[in-house]
């Protein structure tokens, strides 16, 4: 139980890192404090404005830094992540966007070799291969927003990872290492041998960060992967959200 609390704890980190990082690279600031990372500011879709970092119950303790997110009217659609399921928002005007389970896997101590004469794993290093990864992700031809910029591929703890088949890219992931762990974001395989591609991004991800083990969170059907893979489940989080 320690020692999923101690992966919890490097989880939860882990994520609110990325969550700055993404921020930061729109000029977006955010700020780190004992029990919560906070922006106050519209952030990148998908993107919260809070990263709960302890389990907290009453966010009114923080009076100071949180009233205004809390009960201040905004112009834009305010999300929390409450990383360890332990809030009620509802008073506050949230409602549930989602559930999922932080997850957790020791550091592969083999690397798969998922590369076959029809499909080859890169890491993304061009603004070009970026925009094609975001598009691949997201199913959409050039997104007019783009949430992913160049400045990441400069980062040498991030990697944006593809499977390419017939030079198209047919599945990805995020990797972003922090102390002691390397997180796993924005997966995306064809449904066909889903486990085989999540297979492939471990093995990439053992290539890159060798002996770290991976962390992040999933739900529903990708949960269901995840544990086929070896993962194990660390424990919930729930994502609120108001609109604007």
């Amino acid at each position: 139980m320690e020692a999923n609390n101690h992966f919890l704890a490097l989880a939860v980190h882990n994520n609110a890192i990325w969550c700055d990082t993404i921020c930061r690279s729109h000029h977006v600031m955010g700020e780190f404090h004992e029990s919560f990372w906070v922006s106050q500011n519209q952030t990148p879709i998908y993107y919260p404005n809070l990263v709960t970092l302890s389990p907290i119950v009453d966010l009114t303790a923080y009076q100071n830094e949180l009233a205004d997110l809390l009960t201040m009217k905004r112009g834009f659609t305010v999300s929390i992540k409450d990383s360890f399921a332990s809030l009620n928002l509802t008073p506050f005007g949230f409602s549930e966007l989602f559930q999922a389970q932080w997850i957790f896997r020791e550091a592969p101590t083999d690397v798969y070799r998922q590369e076959t004469a029809d499909l080859q794993w890169k890491q993304i290093t061009s603004e070009r291969e970026l925009l094609r990864w975001e598009e691949a992700w997201s199913q959409a031809a050039s997104p007019l927003n783009r949430l992913f910029l160049p400045a990441l591929l400069h980062d040498a703890d991030i990697c944006f990872i593809a499977a390419y088949k017939a030079n198209q890219i047919v599945a990805g992931a995020i990797a972003n290492k922090t102390t002691e762990v390397v997180g796993l974001s924005n997966v995306f395989a064809p449904e066909q041998e889903a486990e085989r591609y999540w297979e492939g991004l471990l093995g990439q991800i053992a290539i890159r960060y060798p002996s770290f083990p991976v962390v992040g969170y999933e739900d529903n059907e990708s949960l269901a992967i995840a544990t086929h893979v070896g993962f194990t489940i660390l424990g919930p989080l729930r994502v609120w959200i108001k609109e604007g």
